[in-house]
């Protein structure tokens, strides 16, 4: 492995500010001008992608970005910091908030209060990168409440009564979670008088107390564990995500939970470090949490009729695996939980969009009314079903390389036994999106399908189809080419190998 060298470099702040340049100076400015609102946001988001993109050949040669921002006290400063974990994190939120930004463009059309709709989903973005990029426990706290909190105007966005429940729901839980984080923090501050977040932990010591340290590393997991939605915290996703606009439910189920299962593996790798936590022997009791939550979401997603419910309990299964292959402490297993971020992004990104245009041009939420939906929806149909497949861990689509490394690494650290858990989760995918899939092309249209009108001029405009395609596509390549050098399972290898050296 190369050594590390840190760079100090003016690009990292970029990565929030563009966004916030589009919610501040472009969209209060463009509402007569739809057209070049929706060029200017575009723009901004492709140079938010190319921000991302352009850290990863240097981490991957061995460097690392931080920009200092602030310096409060002698002790207490905010800077952003870029290493493999950050930089992959970085890319998979800024890639899919482009494709659910064009998403956008179609689906909101005609919507109430689309000004706050975009000022929100930009802000939104600009406070994820800070998460991705943030050098110590301060500024991740920072950026991570913002996030959590300007997420609320775009779960209520629709402000229906049932929108507005979800809303208030997400706020009691993402408060209580938040207000766990940040306890955990001024511990951990308290005992290491540091803050940084360091490559391979560092910060705490069994010195320290293994009472307090096990204390500490509980209120980080149960904080971060809300927005990851392990159970039994998890109670806010499943209205959450029927309530939010189709191509926000895309983020908030492909970044947004996934920020939680991002805490804590900085948590692990670089507040504690594995090291300490073998000795504290606490992460057993993590995997124990984390299979659960694999097999009981996605059992309780097999009873959903309303797709996006569905896919919410989808969501809360999946993130499971994240934290099982942390829990493990293995190397292999680490490099399939985080590569699995990015995978499941795009994946069930893609399946949200699909259910987005179900919705807007069907009229479709339920499961139950998606019988022969094939037939007037061929591309939406076929993008579900590959996602679908991408989903059950079928090769040579992205979740396979996810769940291999899983696999590999129960093995590797003498624990075969959670690959009944592994088996089990992706058997229970295929149980509640294969026979979706089978419906929509094998039975005769249901009541639903058979009012639609003919196909006219396709079935959804080019800024609704072409970014799901986009998303398909990524399921497709990241699992042909995973092992391309500057693909996320690259980025993966790196951070893991990183954290275990």
């Amino acid at each position: 492995m190369v050594e590390t060298q840190l760079v100090t470099s003016i690009v990292p702040p970029l990565a929030f500010v563009l966004p916030i340049i589009g919610a501040a100076g472009v969209v209060p400015f463009t509402a007569n001008a739809p057209r070049l609102r929706k060029a200017a946001l575009a723009a901004i988001c492709v140079l938010e992608v190319i921000v991302a993109a352009s850290f990863v050949p240097g981490v991957l040669s061995g460097s690392e970005y931080q920009t200092h921002l602030v310096q409060l006290t002698p002790r207490i400063w905010m800077y952003l910091h870029v290493d493999a974990l950050g930089a992959l994190f970085g890319l998979t939120a800024s890639v899919l908030w482009l494709i659910a930004l064009v998403y956008s463009f179609g689906y909101m059309e005609g919507e109430h209060r689309l000004g706050r709709y975009y000022a929100f989903f930009m802000l939104a973005l600009s406070w994820t990168m800070g998460v991705a990029y943030a050098g110590n426990l301060l500024t991740f706290l920072i950026f991570y409440e913002l996030f959590s909190l300007l997420t609320y105007p775009l779960i209520v966005h629709e402000e229906t009564p049932e929108a507005m429940a979800a809303g208030t729901k997400y706020i009691i839980y993402i408060l209580i979670g938040g207000s766990l984080v940040l306890l955990a923090i001024v511990f951990t501050f308290f005992l290491a008088g540091d803050q940084t977040l360091a490559a391979q932990g560092g910060l705490l010591a069994l010195s320290m107390g293994k009472g307090k340290l096990v204390a500490v590393f509980w209120c980080f997991v149960a904080g971060f564990g809300v927005k990851a939605a392990l159970v039994p915290l998890h109670g806010w996703v499943p209205d959450a995500h029927p309530a939010a606009p189709a191509p926000f439910s895309a983020v908030l189920s492909g970044v947004m939970v996934a920020a939680g299962s991002f805490g804590i593996m900085r948590v692990v790798f670089n507040v504690f470090g594995v090291a300490l936590l073998r000795e504290l022997d606490v992460m057993r009791w993590l995997t124990y949490f984390a299979a659960f939550t694999v097999v009981f979401a996605a059992l309780l997603a097999v009873s959903q009729d309303n797709l996006k419910r569905r896919l919410a309990y989808s969501t809360i299964s999946q993130m499971g695996y994240v934290a099982l292959g942390i829990g493990l402490l293995g190397e292999e297993a680490a490099t399939g939980a985080i590569v699995h971020i990015a995978n499941h992004a795009f994946m069930k990104g893609a399946l949200f969009l699909c259910a987005g245009l179900l919705i807007k041009r069907a009229g479709i939420r339920n499961v139950s009314d998606l019988s022969g939906i094939a037939q007037k929806m061929p591309v939406t149909t076929a993008a579900f079903a590959i996602a679908t497949l991408a989903m059950i861990g079928t090769p040579p689509l992205s979740g396979f390389v996810s769940k291999w490394f899983l696999g590999l690494g129960m093995l590797d650290v003498g624990q075969p036994w959670y690959l009944a858990v592994l088996l089990g989760g992706a058997l229970l995918a295929a149980v509640y999106l294969l026979p979706i899939v089978y419906a929509a092309y094998f039975r005769p249209p249901s009541a639903a399908v058979m009012a639609l009108p003919e196909r006219v001029g396709g079935e959804a405009p080019a800024s609704m189809l072409v970014p799901l395609i986009a998303a398909v596509v990524l399921v497709i390549v990241l699992g042909i080419a995973s092992s391309v050098p500057g693909m996320p399972l690259s980025l993966a290898r790196l951070a893991a190998g990183i954290a275990f050296k």
